[in-house]
């Protein structure tokens, strides 16, 4: 029995694809989906979507979002998929570096400071 992966982002779908088992990056931890997972609604965080499949692993950096496990069916909705063999460890870094520079004197400014630098540490542990 396979899982089947659907990843959304507003431009297309990215992936739709079966896999043995699915490693979601949620905002609060990394939660692991095999076949016959109760249903779930979650949010995503920024991270790895690791996918294990006939072909080998997948992996792809997923931007936030939302999940949702019904029946054996795992379906994402992302603002941006990458996968993580076209991530760069340099442009990773330099993103942490500009978001860490970033003002935080208001609490919306504070907010935007927040997820830019959890976005780019996410996004170089994908790289990496």
């Amino acid at each position: 029995m396979a899982i089947r992966c659907i990843v959304v982002t507003p431009e297309r779908t990215e992936v739709d694809c079966e896999a043995d088992s699915v490693t979601l990056p949620m905002y609060d931890g990394s939660v692991g989906i095999l076949p016959g997972r109760a249903p779930m609604i979650g949010r995503l965080g920024f991270g790895t979507l690791h996918l294990a499949t006939a072909a080998g692993p997948q992996r792809y950096f997923v931007d936030g979002g939302f999940a949702q496990v019904e029946g054996n069916v795992v379906s994402l909705l992302t603002s941006r998929s990458i996968s993580v063999d076209l991530l760069d460890v340099g442009e990773a870094e330099e993103a942490l570096e500009v978001a860490q520079e970033m003002p935080a004197s208001t609490p919306e400014l504070a907010q935007l400071k927040d997820t830019a630098v959890r976005r780019a540490r996410g996004q170089l542990r994908s790289a990496r």
